[in-house]
């Protein structure tokens, strides 16, 4: 890290410099996780039952919850592709580990779509 800037600033622009379209940090309490989910990709997804970023594998609501609760502050990304921002998350949280964040956790919010491909 350099150019005189917090971590949490060379984060913002690490990513933005990895090509994200916008970066901010957010307190993690204001993460919404709602119980619906769930039903939305067992009633109507592709995508349910195909490996473990999908249910019933991926984590509940209740357990998104209670590991958010370890956290003060998230990184919160916006892009518009999906699996670029993925990928780029991850990169993001091998940085936020080397600043010394050794609990950064990449969490991916996956499109609803047509096919798991």
């Amino acid at each position: 890290m350099n150019n005189g800037l917090n971590k949490f600033d060379y984060l913002i622009t690490k990513a933005v410099e990895l090509g994200v379209d916008g970066a901010k940090i957010i307190d993690s309490s204001t993460v919404a996780v709602g119980e619906w989910v769930r039903w939305k990709c067992q009633y109507g997804c592709p995508f349910y039952d195909k490996g473990s970023l999908h249910p019933p594998l991926a984590p509940s609501a209740e357990e998104t919850k209670k590991v958010l609760k370890e956290y003060d502050k998230a990184l919160l990304l916006n892009g518009s592709s999906g699996p670029l921002l993925s990928q780029l998350a991850i990169k993001i949280e091998h940085e936020a580990n080397a600043l010394g964040f050794y609990k950064a956790f990449a969490l991916l919010a996956l499109p609803f779509g047509d096919s798991p491909t």
